[in-house]
């Protein structure tokens, strides 16, 4: 009797220690986001990160920045390793100054982390170097082509101006972000491409801090400045939202005499387009901080992005216009995020999946795909 008590309990222990690692209960994945500022894009990217997040099975925090600069944004990643409860990751933004600092503090409290929407301003690059080159707590980062962003917008504004009134424009408007903002400088560089190509045009460029209300304003000074303003190019739609405002108390006819454009997806943006005074919109990389969660997910769980991509990714911008609009707004709305499992995308939940290799622009259209039948 003893001897079979024995044989049982050493069977026990065999198959206990025998159960794959992902049959164990094991706390979630606790992943903290810092989002750079109150403004409505950074909320839509927020939501869509907690959409994936919840599917994921991760324990993710929001923290914002209210005061919306460099320094503050490092002291709020001072507040969040501050904590006694500290996170697995910390996921944020690259800008200027403070990106090697803010890896370095990361790195320090043992946390691993994962940087998105911006790239590594070119005066810290070679202290930070990329991704696990000189830290290897930096997973990986993925960012929108803003380069490309910049260049196809004015481009297409443009080209659609000239197809609407039948002669080539004369004069730009370019409404930039922050000085301390990659995205907005490498959109400029865009910019600046294109103007190269077209030096008949004319054209100054205002930073106006992602701000509405300050766009507004400096776009009705640049009016009256320049009266035969054609196009108005904008690197986000919230600045794009209030040249359009400016242009109307000027008399100006946006869709018509002059064209703006802008960058974000955003849904105001979104309702101008339809109303034909906002040309287009340049969009999808809200989700971006869905797909930094996605890969995250997967690293945790052994399936590292790196073996069949890169750690470093780049994805290109979409076109918004009347005549995908629909399609947009399907891709746009929470509800259909709430319908999704995301969980389909992911190697660790869907081992059918583990042989794909791994694009940033893959993921994202596949993203896009399930949410409008338009994109399929």
């Amino acid at each position: 009797m003893r001897n079979k008590a024995l044989f049982i309990l050493i069977i026990c222990h065999v198959f206990t220690f025998a159960l794959p690692a992902h049959a164990a209960p094991s706390a979630p994945t606790k992943v903290v986001f810092l989002s750079p500022d109150t403004s409505r894009f950074w909320q839509m990217v927020g939501d869509f990160m907690q959409a994936v997040a919840s599917d994921l099975e991760m324990d993710f925090t929001i923290y914002t920045d209210w005061e919306k600069n460099r320094y503050s944004y490092r002291e709020l990643l001072e507040s969040v390793l501050a904590q006694p409860n500290k996170p697995d990751y910390i996921v944020f933004i690259c800008r200027e100054q403070v990106t090697h600092d803010m890896l370095t503090m990361i790195g320090e409290a043992g946390i691993r982390a994962f940087t998105f929407n911006t790239d590594v301003p070119e005066s810290e690059r070679t202290q930070t170097g990329q991704p696990r080159e000189k830290m290897g707590h930096w997973i990986g980062h993925v960012s929108p082509d803003n380069r490309s962003a910049g260049f196809t917008l004015a481009t297409e504004l443009h080209r659609r101006y000239q197809q609407k009134t039948g002669i080539a424009p004369g004069m730009l408007i370019g409404l930039s972000g922050s000085r301390d903002s990659s995205s907005a400088t490498h959109r400029n560089e865009g910019l600046d491409k294109m103007l190269r190509r077209h030096p008949s045009i004319d054209d100054q460029v205002v930073f106006a801090n992602w701000n509405e209300q300050e766009a507004s304003v400096k776009v009705e000074r640049l009016i009256d400045r320049y009266p035969a303003l054609d196009l108005v190019w904008s690197a986000s739609d919230g600045m794009a939202l209030g040249a359009i405002t400016a242009a109307e108390a000027k008399g100006r006819k946006p869709g018509q005499d002059i064209m703006i454009g802008g960058i974000d997806w955003e849904q105001g943006a979104l309702e101008e387009i339809e109303k034909g005074r906002l040309a287009l919109s340049l969009g999808r990389h809200f989700m971006g901080g869905g797909l930094a969660l996605l890969l995250i997910r997967d690293y945790q769980a052994g399936y590292d992005f790196a073996d069949q991509g890169s750690v470093s990714m780049s994805y290109s911008f979409i076109i918004a216009d009347r005549d995908n609009l629909a399609a947009i707004r399907q891709v746009m709305d929470p509800v259909k995020w709430s319908g999704i499992d995301f969980r389909r995308f992911s190697k660790h939940y869907n081992e059918a999946r583990r042989p794909e290799p791994i694009t940033a622009s893959g993921i994202l259209n596949s993203f896009m795909g399930v949410l409008s039948p338009g994109f399929r």
